[in-house]
């Protein structure tokens, strides 16, 4: 699922092989673009592979305690009984 958080930005939660991560994306017209990256390989060079810019959040239940110790700090409930899902 796609969220914009500002004019030109967002996120994207994402699922592969039950592991979800947050993915930068860029918006335009209401599309979302994924950001890519080449990563340093050492000080002076890069990988010679783009890979999307992403935080691996963990299976569910981790991804759950994360994005919900986020919100905490944001001061929001950190009980899980206190969010609607």
């Amino acid at each position: 699922m796609d969220y914009q958080t500002t004019e030109y930005d967002g996120i994207k939660i994402e699922e592969y092989n039950g592991v979800f991560s947050l993915t930068a994306q860029r918006v335009k017209d209401d599309n979302f673009y994924p950001v890519w990256a080449k990563y340093k390989k050492n000080k002076t060079e890069y990988q010679a592979k783009d890979w999307p810019v992403k935080v691996i959040l963990g299976d569910k239940e981790k991804a759950k305690t994360v994005l919900l110790n986020m919100l905490a700090e944001l001061g929001e409930p950190s009980n899980p009984d206190d969010v609607p899902f």
